[in-house]
């Protein structure tokens, strides 16, 4: 949306594809055109330019006609909130803003959920961890996220 982009002062905005479900590719929108002078060299000299870069851009025409990208995203940040919302009990280290649910854990809890193969991992500091919702995530993915971090807390709670 304008008002979170150039209205804002962004010169430049980068939206990645596999964030919001595509095989791959990077998009790059220039709002200050000055900035854009040589982009495609300096893409092409870094070895950032496929081959058959049309198969790469032709799912972004999909993507960003009727504000599907928006949808997406949207979706992935409704799941945060409701995953940040179901884990009581848990520390919630800043707010929910986006995909991205940052909370402190035990070391004992987050070994037993990455033993029921969640992933996720340490990030700032050693028990604060980020958990992210994709574009994708289910209310059952969330559900079964939160019955392990429960089932683990439990454990957790019983080895000491």
């Amino acid at each position: 949306p304008k008002e979170v982009t150039w209205q804002a002062g962004v010169d430049a905005l980068c939206f990645g594809g596999t964030k919001n479900g595509l095989a791959g590719g990077e998009l790059v929108i220039f709002f200050n055109k000055e900035l854009s002078v040589e982009f495609d060299y300096r893409v092409k000299q870094a070895g950032h330019l496929a081959s058959k870069m049309r198969f790469l851009a032709a799912p972004w025409i999909a993507l960003l006609e009727n504000n599907v990208w928006l949808k997406n995203a949207r979706h992935g940040n409704d799941a945060a909130v409701k995953l940040a919302s179901a884990l009581s009990g848990a520390e919630i280290v800043f707010p929910v803003e986006s995909n991205t649910v940052f909370l402190r854990l035990d070391p004992l809890v987050a070994d037993k959920l990455h033993e029921c193969d969640w992933d996720f991992y340490k990030f700032i500091e050693p028990d604060i961890y980020r958990l992210m919702c994709a574009w994708s995530a289910t209310d059952e993915q969330i559900a079964a996220l939160v019955s392990d971090f429960k089932d683990a807390r439990s454990c957790a709670t019983g080895a000491r």
